[in-house]
């Protein structure tokens, strides 16, 4: 028997999958989702899925070889949500990165099973921040959210 490895790439691969066909079927070719930091192409709405920021383990059941289902492992994996206007509205800029932030949060709460990849995926602590960008001219929100994820390993 085998010892299963994290399920964090593969968790990170689906949530990519699942907001790629979402969000874009919805919002057209405006947004970009992306799995890190994206590459030259930089649209004005970005979905980054992101890093994990921490990874805990702890035993689960007594099985003497360490293999399968011994472990439950615990992370958060980010998802940014980074959006971008002209001009100076912050309110617009805020409800945009906010609206998709919560459409970001209805896929990990559609199945949060992760297509049977883990025990439960749920939205958790979620911050922002807004700004000028660099060269003042226009304003950027950017707003991310934590999946905290339980799996058994």
């Amino acid at each position: 028997m085998s010892i299963p490895t994290s399920t964090v790439p593969q968790v990170k691969a689906y949530l990519f999958t699942q907001l790629q066909s979402t969000l874009t079927a919805e919002q057209g070719s405006s947004l970009l989702v992306c799995c890190d930091e994206p590459g030259p192409y930089e649209p004005d709405d970005i979905v980054s899925v992101g890093d994990v920021t921490t990874r805990t383990t702890v035993p689960l059941a007594m099985v003497g070889s360490g293999g399968a289902g011994w472990l439950v492992e615990t992370y958060s994996l980010e998802i940014v949500v980074d959006c971008y206007r002209g001009g100076d509205n912050p309110q617009a800029v805020a409800e945009r990165a906010w609206s998709l932030i919560g459409q970001v949060e209805t896929v990990v709460r559609t199945d949060p099973s992760c297509g049977g990849l883990v025990i439960e995926a749920r939205p958790g602590e979620c911050r922002s921040e807004s700004a000028w960008d660099e060269q003042h001219k226009g304003r950027r929100v950017r707003v991310t959210v934590a999946v905290d994820v339980q799996a058994q390993i």
